[in-house]
């Protein structure tokens, strides 16, 4: 199994009240996989999300259970060996893209840094070169000219995406995508999802997607989590939550969304 999270449980205490954020979460995921985790504002989707990838600070926090990636505890693993994970086996797209990217910095250097930390054996032409042909893989065509582009220049969907390649361009087997398609209009989100899709299908590469958007977790995911109030209360395949639904927040959660009728 690739990863498996284990009875999670985080508490902050850097507000002089403890605040529990995510109460005994357990789910696995292997590679090839996609996991949707759906829950509105404030379920602890994204704190899940963050501990998975080793973004929470240590010392702000409690922590109980585990965190196994390929059999390794992320939560106690010592930093050093951590950050051999982050960005490389295990990497993480988030939602708005402008605040993710540096505005300052071209967008090719962007993209390559996972392969500079971690792939030293690799010139400045052949991370070039991967770099450009993973700009391509995503979609965007006009590789040159985005890789000597900054992250102003580019539309929020040319950005998604390039969140994308700088995410994949070191072969991770893990890829966490968290609220991807927020600030995208349909059109493009829909191209998103279709790109994630591939990758994962192509790759082999773990998707873990986290959303509030049921439609987005039915259409990419092939199991679900449902989050309420920091825990998981129902999960199983995309079918079976999406048509036999078991736990009433699930069941409002589904009738809440919008239809239309012709």
């Amino acid at each position: 199994m690739l990863l498996e999270v284990r009875d999670l449980s985080i508490e902050f205490h850097d507000h002089g009240i403890p605040e529990r954020v995510v109460e005994h979460v357990s789910f696995s995921l292997d590679s090839g996989e996609i996991l949707g985790i759906v829950g509105e504002s404030g379920s602890g989707k994204s704190m899940t999300a963050l501990a998975i990838a080793g973004l929470l600070p240590r010392k702000k926090m409690n922590k109980e259970g585990s965190i196994l990636f390929e059999g390794e505890d992320v939560l106690t693993m010592e930093r050093k060996d951590l950050r051999l994970l982050q960005g490389d086996e295990i990497c993480m797209i988030f939602q708005e893209p402008m605040t993710a990217l540096n505005p300052t910095m071209r967008i090719g250097r962007q993209v390559e840094e996972a392969l500079r930390v971690h792939h030293s054996e690799l010139d400045a032409a052949a991370r070039k070169e991967r770099a450009l042909r993973w700009l391509e893989n995503v979609g965007l065509n006009d590789s040159e000219r985005v890789y000597v582009s900054y992250p102003h220049e580019l539309s929020g969907g040319m950005r998604q995406r390039v969140m994308i390649a700088a995410a994949m361009v070191g072969g991770p087997k893990l890829l966490i995508a968290d609220e991807p398609t927020t600030a995208l209009d349909v059109t493009v989100q829909a191209q998103v999802i279709s790109l994630l899709k591939r990758l994962n299908k192509e790759e082999r590469v773990a998707i873990l997607f986290i959303s509030h958007d049921l439609s987005l977790i039915q259409q990419i995911s092939t199991d679900v989590c449902v989050m309420q109030k920091g825990r998981i209360v129902e999960q199983g395949s995309v079918e079976h939550i999406f048509e036999r639904p078991e736990n009433d927040y699930t069941k409002r959660l589904i009738a809440a969304v919008p239809r239309v009728e012709l």
